[in-house]
């Protein structure tokens, strides 16, 4: 918010981009809805936690490859993988209710919630990228929605990173590897 505001009223800001995920909502409180009564779009990136919420990752996945960012990323630690489990067997129940992967239902939660959100999952893998581009068309009802909402609320996550690590404190940890 300190950097949006001063931002768009020296001039019109139509998008803003952050981390944002069923397991990082700290925009939630405070961006989301500044960029909703403003009319700016809001590009989450990582919006399937780096592969947490594709339900494809156990505690034995393997970032250390010099180029994998994920190493870096708290929520991937085998310790928090296994803690965030709870997340992604949600969310494989609700996949197997509306014929979809986890990551299609993550992809359609964010879609349903917020009219101003478009989600840039990444990826180098055509089969990953073609399963995103499923998730428009996985309709989520208000009352499945709801449902999803209450059970997320109720999980705790392990190993927060971007907004809610990081506001108001440098990156430089990163370059540390850990």
């Amino acid at each position: 918010m300190e950097t949006i505001d001063p931002a768009h009223r020296v001039t019109p800001v139509s998008a803003m981009q952050n981390i944002y995920s069923m397991v990082e909502r700290g925009v939630e409180e405070r961006v989301i809805p500044y960029c909703l009564e403003h009319g700016i779009g809001v590009v989450p990136f990582s919006p399937i936690a780096s592969g947490l919420l594709s339900g494809k990752l156990d505690a034995q996945a393997n970032f250390s490859h010099h180029d994998d960012v994920r190493k870096f990323v708290p929520q991937l630690s085998m310790e928090n993988i296994g803690a965030n489990q709870p997340i992604v067997d949600l969310l494989r129940d609700v996949a197997a209710r509306k014929s979809a992967t986890p990551a299609q239902i993550s992809l359609a939660w964010m879609l349903h919630k917020y009219p101003n959100v478009v989600p840039i999952p990444g990826s180098k893998n055509r089969e990953r990228i073609l399963e995103n581009l499923g998730a428009a068309a996985v309709k989520l009802s208000d009352e499945e929605f709801a449902q999803l909402e209450t059970a997320l609320d109720a999980l705790p996550v392990h190993g927060h990173r971007g907004f809610v690590q990081f506001e108001g404190e440098p990156l430089s940890g990163w370059n540390s590897g850990g």
